[in-house]
């Protein structure tokens, strides 16, 4: 475990937790946007990527444990239970996420139940490409260093990106967890 002044922290996951999480995206292939099947591109001036979400009980219990670790580790102690399904993303060359934050422009009934994104986190799939890096916005730019298997849990108001890929593929698992929102 790595954690940044209790910003982030990142862990490592164990093989048996790669294969599982492996197996389950690899048996799924709908995408539970507009019921269309495989992965949608996401265009914009912000995002270029592929998306599809993911909705299993095995994932949730796996990165929830994760989460409920970082959220004490960390003295986070935020109030937090719904994972919400997970985005199976997949950058290509040139592919990017610019600068953004997981929980913006928050308004009363924005989710069902008055509820805001707290927390949220990234699974790195593979580490066979170039480019592609997340990037931390603190009081200064931090790189992330990440590689296959790892899990990075962070408040969903840290302004991240990833920056392009510049060859090859890269494929992560991303979520948010939700609680009530800040009184």
């Amino acid at each position: 475990m790595n954690s940044f002044k209790f910003q982030y922290t990142t862990f490592s996951l164990d093989s048996s937790s790669i294969e599982l999480i492996e197996k389950i995206l690899s048996e799924n292939n709908e995408s539970y946007d507009q019921g269309t099947t495989g992965f949608l591109n996401q265009e914009s001036d912000i995002r270029q990527s592929k998306i599809r979400f993911i909705k299993h009980s095995e994932l949730f219990q796996l990165v929830g444990n994760y989460i409920q670790f970082a959220n004490s580790d960390c003295y986070w102690n935020l109030d937090v239970d719904f994972i919400e399904p997970l985005q199976d993303t997949l950058y290509e060359v040139g592919d990017f996420y610019d600068w953004h934050i997981d929980e913006s422009d928050w308004v009363p009934n924005k989710r069902p139940g008055n509820r805001i994104r707290k927390i949220s986190f990234i699974i790195l799939l593979n580490d066979d490409f170039e480019g592609g890096e997340l990037e931390f916005q603190f009081d200064e730019k931090r790189l992330i260093d990440f590689k296959k298997g790892d899990i990075i849990v962070f408040q969903s108001d840290i302004p991240h990106r990833v920056r392009p890929v510049t060859s090859g593929k890269r494929r992560s698992l991303v979520g948010w967890v939700q609680g009530p929102a800040y009184k």
